[in-house]
């Protein structure tokens, strides 16, 4: 992981729609530069202690990131926030599902996406170009016509995708299974999915907090925490 702390011009320059009138006059802004997983320390461990660095520092206001993130199959790039947009259960990407979104067009975005989603999947295929269903009825001959016919477009990407992800990384693929995700690839630029890469997190940091108080009575002394204003 790699971050840097840069300075409110950086929000003006990048996201000149977002309200901003930062407290402080320098550093207000932690920008992840690169996340990888590495070993256990997965994506979901290492955002969480971004979030807790960012709470622990005053000054951050805001955390942004550019969103590029991919999956390696058969030594082929997927990138992730589409396929994620079009397979998960609440149309978001896996940033998204974190809190970090586009401050300028994610509702627009969202909206834009569902009704893609909710497509039937038989429907879209009949509006686009023949290539895009021959790509998929010779990948997929599982998933026929008469199965197309009772899927959402969401529905059929998440079969296909769950079926790529047991593919190995790089070297052992057969044809097959470069064909898939081949397919997969062509789906996904067809169906136009909306988003954009540069994303921010407001820092939300809880008011007041817990302080220590001490309550004396005749007997005892005892320390209780009380809700601070």
């Amino acid at each position: 992981m790699k971050f840097e702390f840069t300075d409110h011009a950086f929000i003006k320059k990048h996201y000149g729609d977002l309200p901003h009138a930062p407290k402080y006059k320098d550093l207000t802004v932690l920008h992840i530069v690169v996340l990888s997983k590495c070993g256990a320390n997965r994506g979901n461990a290492l955002l969480a202690l971004v979030d807790r660095l960012a709470e622990s520092i005053p000054f951050v206001e805001y955390t942004a990131l550019t969103d590029y993130s991919n999956i390696t199959k058969c030594n082929i790039p997927v990138a992730l926030p589409k396929l994620k947009i079009l397979t998960s259960e609440t149309g978001e990407s896996w940033y998204g599902r974190w809190g970090y979104k586009s401050p300028t067009t994610h509702y627009n975005d969202m909206a834009h996406n569902e009704q893609i989603r909710n497509q039937n999947m038989r429907d879209f295929l009949e509006r686009v170009q023949p290539s895009v269903k021959s790509y998929a009825m010779n990948a997929f001959p599982d998933l026929n016509v008469d199965v197309m016919d009772v899927m959402t477009v969401h529905e059929y990407i998440k079969t296909i995708s769950e079926q790529i992800y047991s593919f190995p990384k790089e070297t052992g693929c057969s044809e097959a299974q470069r064909q898939k995700i081949e397919a997969l690839l062509i789906l996904i630029r067809a169906l136009n999915v909306e988003y954009e890469h540069k994303l921010i997190k407001p820092n939300i940091i809880p008011r007041g907090g817990n302080k220590r108080t001490r309550v004396r009575s005749k007997n005892n002394t005892r320390t209780t925490l009380k809700r601070g204003k």
